[in-house]
């Protein structure tokens, strides 16, 4: 038989109420939250890792979940938004707003908000997961991108940790499951593809049903699914059994189309971080250069600066306004540190093109052709929902970013040339301005040269614009060169001369080639594109392929059975309910607990045998009286009130008891399921009738207990407990939800009773000082963690 031993490792006073605790079942860590809505991480002995503010004023926590693996934390907010945080640095790596009706400013009494959160994970390792498959090894054909971090030396290696950090492949799959108080149910694989969302009221088949999800839970295999709901007109309480048979049989599908979503979300990230890197290359160079002669435009007529440098170019003479700008704004030393620092950007901006574009672009048409020919495979990916015109239309976007990222290369390549021989006859003008000698092979230019500055000064007026169009207005009337243009978010103004291309002789001649046709792509439409414009597009039409917003999943589900658990004839709220499940895979089994704590102190229990074509059902009341605990004084057959309730593992449900004797302390109590199941009686699963009704069978399981499955938690006035098998370890909050205290469980009889001595040693040496110190002690950086 199981005993209860349990270590305190910690109490202590914290400055906000604490409202939620959640155990992760992979680190000894464990997630708070408070009534200010803040979410803080501690490890075991009461270390603080971080704490998160709420996303907006007066937005609470509903609820937390951790990821399978631990790593990331997931939580519901009252203002129907989900977030996903990373446990090292409080990142935000996903977000949902699952509340479609925002406003500026969140008022509670208009939302639903989120009612409970569940990380699901499939047992096993699955095939797609393990097995190489030459197919889908793409590095065969694809070259690695490099660190958004190598191209630009001004960058730091934060920018690529993102990025890094979720580039391992999971090999099970697992299923975060949201449940909303409207009675939907949003699921997302990894916590990132976006599955679907489930009406529960369509599946139930009761469209006209109102109702708000309490708890949902999922089989090992994914092939059923428990949702425990409330009927928001009566408050009675349902649960459904749902058929997600889909989920089990289209696992490897699942699993591949997640992954494939997971790759381009990293090379959309990886993308934006190189765009970003490639603006502030260009800005951090160009933008005093740009202002200076901007500043040299706006005093001249309009077209001046051209008129000026071209006269001077052709005639040798400059006019006033010019010269003092060349030798008092731009000066010979100046100009000089210029051209270094325009061909180190242009030069950087080159590398970032060739190395970062260009493969992630490569990358993206890659997976999302391999996309599209999974979405040819209609018997295996169809019901997933993806589009073969949407993902076509994303091939597109793709090859059109890549054309336009080749088009910047052009332009950086003709522009370095223009630039080197534009400053160096510019520094030649400024010398000979200054009567002082120039080297003659510098100030030698040719025919060609020549030509190439007078073209590069024909467009600092930006006179080349198609159709007469009126230019945007703009702070500056001024164009510095061409590859400015490409990096704002507004149509080009110096249109790319390639109508003499052989590829667009080709098409003009075979018109035809372009007749419903998904591989060749005219791209004539994205012309005036900048090359912000272009990766927005690109953006838009990726975050199509996988919107599934208004994706109905319903229909791929069906219900099993659906039982009316408990009526509630007072019309107590949900939220008084104490509810609980877990998944008993051995048993193949779903064990249900839960307890009204408003009305009755009866645990109700129900154990859900899962068969592949029928299902069994048993329950149970149960209750708790003073015959437990054999150190009592009087004799207390009276109902000692249940607290709270949480699974501690399939073998064990944790129960937190009032005392009957101190109201300062609490009863824990581990319950094991096999005395109650031993006890428990079977009914008709297909019955219309209430399950645990005033008439059910009750069963005073004090006196089948053994006295080594409960511990009297002395000076402890518990309100709230959270337990964890898997770490052997639990919390109790105390009823001002200001104080907690840890245990270790399942922790030798020795040494449970020295740290009891232990523990009321400390109790009694606090108790004599508190009143003298309870001020000092609260205001200690260590206990106030809130």
């Amino acid at each position: 038989m199981y005993s209860c031993g349990m270590k305190q490792m910690e109490e202590r006073h914290v400055a906000n109420q604490v409202e939620l605790m959640v155990w992760s079942n992979r680190l000894d860590l464990l997630a708070l939250s408070n009534f200010k809505g803040e979410v803080q991480i501690h490890r075991l002995h009461w270390q603080k890792v971080w704490n998160l503010s709420p996303p907006l004023e007066n937005v609470t926590v509903r609820c937390m979940t951790w990821r399978p693996d631990g790593k990331a934390l997931a939580i519901g907010y009252s203002s129907g938004s989900v977030y996903i945080i990373d446990i090292e640095d409080k990142e935000v790596l996903d977000m949902y707003e699952l509340e479609h009706e925002r406003s500026d400013g969140f008022d509670a009494t208009n939302s639903k908000g989120i009612t409970c959160i569940t990380w699901a994970v499939r047992a096993g390792i699955l095939e797609s997961a393990t097995e190489y498959n030459l197919y889908n090894d793409s590095s065969i054909f694809l070259q690695k991108p490099p660190s958004t971090s190598s191209g630009y030396k001004n960058q730091t290696s934060e920018d690529r940790v993102k990025y890094c950090k979720e580039i391992h492949e999971p090999t099970q799959l697992t299923m975060l499951l949201v449940g909303h108080g409207c009675g939907s149910i949003f699921m997302s694989v990894f916590g990132k593809y976006h599955y679907g969302t489930m009406k529960l009221a369509q599946v139930a088949k009761d469209e006209c049903g109102l109702y708000e999800i309490l708890d949902i839970h999922l089989s090992d295999d994914f092939s059923v699914m428990n949702v425990i709901y409330a009927d928001v007109i009566t408050n009675n309480i349902l649960l459904s059994i749902i058929n997600t048979s889909v989920l089990s049989a289209y696992a490897d599908e699942i699993f591949i189309m997640a992954n494939r979503h997971s790759h381009i979300s990293m090379l959309m990230s990886h993308l934006e971080q190189t765009m970003k890197s490639i603006t502030e290359a260009w800005e951090h160079i160009l933008l005093e250069m740009d202002t200076k002669m901007a500043y040299y435009a706006a005093s001249v007529p309009e077209g001046g600066v051209s008129a000026d440098l071209l006269e001077l170019l052709m005639l040798g003479v400059s006019s006033d306004a010019l010269e003092v700008f060349l030798l008092q704004e731009l000066t010979a030393k100046g100009l000089k540190k210029f051209g270094s620092s325009v061909e180190l950007s242009y030069s950087t901006i080159q590398k970032l093109v060739l190395k970062q574009l260009n493969i992630v672009g490569q990358h993206l048409t890659y997976f999302l052709s391999e996309l599209r020919g999974l979405s040819r495979i209609p018997d295996r990916y169809k019901i997933l929902g993806i589009e073969e015109s949407l993902v076509t239309e994303a091939i597109r976007a793709s090859c059109a970013f890549l054309n336009k990222s080749l088009e910047l290369q052009q332009v950086i390549d003709v522009s370095m040339r223009n630039y080197k021989t534009f400053f160096r006859w510019l520094f030649v003008a400024i010398i000979r301005l200054l009567d002082e000698q120039t080297p003659s092979e510098i100030a030698k230019i040719n025919q060609q040269e020549l030509s190439h500055i007078a073209d590069f000064l024909y467009n600092f007026d930006n006179v080349n614009i198609e159709n007469n169009e009126a230019l945007p207005e703009k702070s500056m009337k001024f164009n510095l060169e061409r590859l400015g243009q490409y990096l704002q978010d507004q149509n080009l103004t110096i249109m790319p001369e390639d109508e003499d291309s052989p590829w667009q002789t080709f098409l003009k001649e075979n018109s035809c080639a372009l007749k419903d046709n998904d591989t060749i792509f005219s791209m004539t439409e994205f012309k005036k594109f900048s090359l912000i414009q272009q990766q927005t597009f690109l953006k838009k039409s990726i975050e199509k392929v996988f919107d599934f917003t208004h994706k109905d999943i319903s229909k791929n589900f069906s219900l099993l059975y659906n039982l009316k658990c408990h009526e509630n004839n007072v019309g107590c709220p949900p939220e008084k309910l104490k509810i609980s499940q877990v998944y008993d895979a051995t048993h193949k089994r779903f064990l249900l607990a839960f307890v009204d704590t408003e009305t009755e102190n009866k645990l109700c229990f129900m154990s859900l045998n899962i068969h592949e074509r029928s299902c069994t059902a048993s329950a149970i009341k149960l209750f708790f009286t003073g015959h437990l605990i054999k150190d009592i004084k009087v004799d207390c057959p009276d109902i000692l009130p249940i607290v709270d309730l949480q699974f501690y593992s399939s073998d064990y449900l944790s129960v937190l008891l009032k005392h009957p004797e101190c109201n300062e302390s609490t009863v824990f109590v581990q319950l094991p399921i096999k005395v109650t199941l031993d006890n428990i009686n079977e009914f008709n699963i297909k019955s219309k009738a209430f399950v645990f009704t005033e008439g059910s069978k009750n069963v005073n399981i004090s006196i089948l207990l053994d006295q080594d499955t409960y511990k009297v938690l002395d000076k402890m006035d518990g309100n709230r407990i959270a337990v964890s098998g898997g770490r052997k370890v639990a919390v109790v909050l105390s009823r001002s939800c200001r104080k907690v205290r840890v245990y270790e469980m399942e922790v030798d009889g020795e040494d449970e009773e020295d740290e009891t001595l232990d523990s009321i040693s400390r109790s009694n040496t606090t108790l004599k000082t508190s009143n003298c110190e309870s001020d000092q002690h609260n205001m200690t950086a260590e206990d106030t963690a809130y």
